[in-house]
């Protein structure tokens, strides 16, 4: 952890526990959960035939304003973020905690200079430096977070971005696991709100900018309100 994310950490009052490692195996179990489904899977040949449509309508929408000298495309998959990403990116950092999905990217975006690939462990953007980001995006991934990793990537982008730089987060809005697995709640989507998500950004020193609850999922299996789409900001320098 770098020195400027644990004086985000003590500001804000996440506390010292979370540094210990039992709770830092803890948190690195959650994220192998919903990540190791997430490797080789089906399910991003088919959502690849909805990505024109959700950038669309769910998402350029939100992020047109942004600065996307610098982004970070979070949770990337093999991915088909990163096709809309190059088109408005000056450079694309894809991060992903399966060594398959990255080897998927480096395949699709061979030969592109504006791409580089870095592994996380799940919790955390080791590997990008403090206040060098402009935009930290996460589409189609974070739902299946738990809450304690979400709080862990909202610290982190805290840290890398540059003052005023977003963060563009699609994250669950279904609280009806209790806490439970996340696999037995509709379309895998983890215990998370609207309102505990702004409640989060706001703990580490992020502004939200702008938050908006969506329905999810095909006639067949549809649900209203359940997803967020979210986009917060670190605080411009003062003088």
């Amino acid at each position: 952890m770098s020195r400027l994310a644990e004086m985000i950490r003590r500001a804000f009052g996440l506390g010292d526990e979370e540094e210990s490692p039992a709770a830092r195996e803890s948190l690195l179990a959650m994220a192998r959960r919903s990540g190791d489904p997430y490797k080789e899977a089906e399910y991003f040949a088919f959502a690849e035939r909805f990505m024109d449509q959700s950038w669309q309508e769910l998402i350029w929408p939100i992020i047109q304003g942004c600065d996307f000298h610098r982004v970070v495309d979070l949770a990337a998959g093999h991915g088909r973020n990163g096709v809309k990403l190059r088109e408005v990116a000056d450079h694309v950092v894809v991060v992903d905690i399966n060594e398959e999905c990255l080897e998927a990217c480096r395949r699709r975006f061979a030969g592109d200079p504006r791409f580089t690939f870095l592994r996380t462990d799940g919790v955390s953007l080791a590997g990008i430096a403090d206040a060098s980001v402009t935009l930290v995006y996460s589409f189609d991934s974070m739902v299946h977070f738990e809450r304690e990793v979400v709080r862990e990537y909202l610290a982190e982008t805290r840290r890398v971005l540059v003052p005023g730089g977003h963060g563009f987060f699609h994250h669950s809005n279904y609280t009806g696991n209790g806490g439970g697995d996340f696999r037995q709640s509709p379309h895998w989507r983890n215990h998370m709100s609207r309102e505990l998500f702004g409640e989060h950004a706001q703990a580490v020193g992020l502004e939200v900018v702008q938050s908006r609850v969506i329905d999810w999922g095909p006639p067949s299996d549809f649900h209203r309100a359940l997803d967020c789409v979210s986009l917060v900001r670190r605080p411009a320098a003062t003088a």
